[in-house]
């Protein structure tokens, strides 16, 4: 049946249902009429200081009424009150036509906004999706960035210079960091900026020699797979004039540049050895190594910005050890010109693997991908161009980010398995071709696709920028991991009896957990304690990311630069509030 809404210019009945809410939340009334029986609410840190997702009527109605139960107890942060309509539209972005609704409210420790999208159920309107975002604290409240030197401070005897100051602040040879991001990628670098915009004192630590080396030092041919639009940092957008998808060491550059446009106080040839927290006094003892010389630090926060992944993984293979020719690593890879008219076998087919396979072939080897478990594969044009069509929009970057947020995972993942079922009917003809050829593939565990599949396993999928046509087309050979009997001086022996010769093996086999790197840089007492780190938990939610954790004080922020501009927002709030003094409702334990 198809969906009916509220008649044309239905102003006063959204305006009563926003009313009504706010109401029955402050007063701990019944809100059960206020929602459809299926709605789903997600919440981003503004009513229950964490970022949570509840799916159906009785479910939001339950922690809703816990909200208002709580609402005047002294030392909450709850307690909403209405500000504004910001904007009405009606659109189907939420699977089904409806009213959308962009507010903006008040709890007591800041300013949030809200999106709620209305549809007719039985006569009345009621909420389909509810999204509420704590957008930033009181201003009364919040801290004062810091000052930067006063026109005196340049004069007298020392005669002072910019650089001068900068040196010294990011030295800390007066002061303790208030908060240790170790990481300087894009994800830690996004945290840093948002704190040092809200008087937080952050220092980023980072292994690599410069800024950006996380992109730089990786293959020669790599560069984003998802537009520009979508990938900004906060505050400083992309030139106009980019490129719609960035080459590597380019973005690698503009992270560098980013650090020192920001005045982000980095740490680089920097290894981190040890963390201990002191629950006593609230803070950590963290240890580095900085170019060789030992510091201590003792932050009040550790934030662990190393990315989805660690250290390399490499696949216990059967006579691997005995390979006579080379092995490489996908991080350990640059390119493939020591290579042309030589066999090489790349194992694993996600995105590492598709990208090397093909500069191999590009630089003239003799390329066999190894294929361990079914990929999803989607075209670039025209597939994946529609998951990011969203940012396409001239409307304001912020505007953009708080829609795509406000629809919670019940409804998303209802869109992307619809979106992922279109861009498969697109790509019929290449997934056809890669069948027959004997690769793999599929559409997802509940064929939700590459996005889901991002953000659940961090891997296991490819936009096809080239590999899947050579493939289809017979030019880079496809072998099936499961008929592999065991590596060999020369090449590899497989389970008909064949043997095939090759002179380079490329591990594209991923890496380490985040949970093992933690094992390892913090004690496997700490990692337990935590949990998985990434992957979505069963309200959809990514699990540890940007949100407490059950250790004190201790953070993670990964992802992609679309993650890090977004939901380093909803962490720099929950650091700024702890320093700021100012109660969010407390998130689990």
């Amino acid at each position: 049946m198809t969906d009916v809404v509220a008649p044309p210019h239905p102003a006063a009945a959204l305006a009563r249902w926003i009313g009504e809410f706010f109401h029955a939340v402050r007063e701990g009334l019944p809100l059960g009429g206020l929602f459809h029986a299926e709605a789903s609410w997600r919440d981003l840190v503004a009513l229950t200081g964490d970022l949570r997702t509840f799916d159906g009527r009785d479910a939001i109605v339950a922690e809703l009424a816990g909200t208002a139960g709580t609402a005047g107890t002294a030392g909450t942060a709850v307690s909403p009150i209405f500000d504004e309509v910001v904007s009405i539209d009606r659109n189907d972005r939420a699977i089904r036509d409806a009213w959308e609704v962009v507010f903006r409210f008040r709890t007591a420790a800041g300013q949030a906004d809200g999106v709620v999208r209305l549809v007719d159920d039985g006569g009345e309107l009621r909420a389909w999706t509810l999204m509420t975002s704590l957008r930033a604290l009181h201003p009364e409240l919040a801290r004062i960035p810091p000052e930067r030197p006063s026109d005196a401070a340049y004069e007298g005897q020392e005669r002072r210079n910019w650089l001068d100051f900068r040196t010294l602040e990011s030295s800390y040879a007066d002061r303790e960091p208030e908060v240790v991001i170790v990481g300087a990628g894009q994800c830690g670098l996004a945290l840093a900026a948002r704190l040092r915009q809200a008087g937080v004192d952050a220092l980023l630590v980072d292994r690599f020699a410069r800024v950006g080396d996380n992109w730089r030092l990786r293959y020669h041919v790599l560069r984003l797979h998802n537009e520009k639009g979508s990938n900004h940092l906060p505050y400083l957008p992309f030139p106009e004039s980019w490129p719609t998808y960035i080459p590597k060491d380019k973005l690698g550059d503009w992270l560098e540049a980013y650090a020192s446009a920001m005045e982000l106080n980095v740490w680089t040839s920097t290894e981190f050895r040890s963390g201990e927290f002191d629950a006593g006094s609230a803070t950590w003892t963290v240890e580095v190594d900085r170019a060789g010389e030992r510091r201590v630090l003792r932050p009040r926060h550790l934030v662990m910005a190393i990315g989805v992944s660690g250290t390399a993984r490499r696949p216990d293979i059967p006579g691997l050890e005995d390979f006579r020719g080379d092995i490489v690593h996908s991080s350990e890879y640059v390119q493939g010109a020591a290579y042309r008219d030589k066999a090489a076998l790349v194992v694993g087919s996600g995105v590492s693997g598709h990208d090397i396979a093909q500069d191999l072939y590009w630089h003239g080897a003799r390329v066999s991908l190894m294929q361990r478990s079914s990929t999803i594969i989607a075209s670039l044009r025209p597939g994946a161009e529609k998951v990011y069509a969203h940012y396409r929009s001239d409307e304001p970057l912020e505007r953009l980010d708080l829609l795509n947020v406000s629809v919670p995972y019940p409804v998303k993942r209802v869109r992307a398995q619809r979106l992922t079922s279109e861009i498969a009917q697109l790509d019929r003809d290449l997934l056809d071709q890669l069948d027959a050829v004997g690769f793999r593939t599929h559409t997802g565990s509940d064929g939700t696709g590459f996005q889901m599949q991002f953000l659940r396993a961090g891997g296991g999928y490819y936009i096809d920028v080239g590999c899947s046509q050579l493939i289809a087309a017979k030019e880079i050979e496809v072998l099936d991991a499961h008929t592999l009997s065991r590596v060999t001086a020369d090449g590899a022996e497989f389970a008909d009896g064949s043997h095939r010769r090759f002179d380079v093996i490329v591990l594209s086999t991923g890496y380490e957990s985040v949970s093992d790197a933690v094992a390892r840089m913090l004690g496997p007492e700490t990692a337990a304690e935590v949990g998985p780190v990434w992957g979505l938990d069963a309200e959809g939610e990514l699990r540890n990311i940007c949100r407490p954790t059950a250790h004190e004080k201790l953070w993670f922020i990964a992802g992609g630069l679309a993650e890090a501009r977004i939901y380093s927002r909803y962490l720099a709030l929950q650091i700024e509030a702890d320093f700021a003094g100012v109660p969010l409702p407390a998130g689990p334990r």
